[in-house]
């Protein structure tokens, strides 16, 4: 009985890893990182929204998972944050439908603001962020929330009294 001739490299399985392109791979890290950065803070937010913290994580899964398929495009807008916060806004209005707010003062807020002075509020006087942070997370500038924040505290000073600039 012979024995069975030996594998040459010619039969050896061949395989091929081609290297990650750099341009995937850095927008890959640039997701990475802005994920990182911005789920904590959008989760606190969808907290603050939803009466229930597993709905809360279903809504910014959703809207990293929107970001994440939409990343090359996102970053060619003039405010990627500006995109994603308004897709988390979108989640969080249809988690709203599906749930009561966590409480009443966030359904006034929502009722009788603009959504982007109700946000302001939401992130700056109950989430205890500075104007600033709040601004780079909804992909504004720092005026742009000052004022958001002037018209609630014109329109519902009970509300939005006391909030940290």
């Amino acid at each position: 009985m012979a024995l069975p001739a030996a594998r040459t490299e010619v039969d050896a399985p061949v395989t091929c890893h081609a290297p990650p392109r750099p341009a995937l791979a850095a927008a890959d890290l640039g997701y990475s990182a802005f994920a990182e950065r911005n789920r904590p803070r959008y989760t606190r937010y969808a907290e603050a929204r939803l009466a229930a913290d597993a709905r809360a994580a279903s809504v910014v899964g959703a809207t990293l998972t929107y970001a994440r398929r939409n990343w090359t495009w996102l970053l060619s807008q003039p405010s990627p944050a500006a995109d994603v916060w308004e897709e988390l806004r979108f989640q969080v209005r249809c988690g709203c439908e599906e749930t009561v707010p966590r409480d009443a003062d966030m359904a006034v807020l929502y009722d009788r603001l603009p959504e982007a002075s109700a946000d302001s509020v939401v992130l700056c006087r109950h989430l205890g962020l500075r104007v600033g942070e709040a601004a780079e997370l909804m992909g504004l500038e720092p005026p742009a929330v000052k004022a958001g924040l002037g018209i609630a505290r014109r329109a519902l000073p009970h509300l939005a009294d006391g909030v940290p600039g």
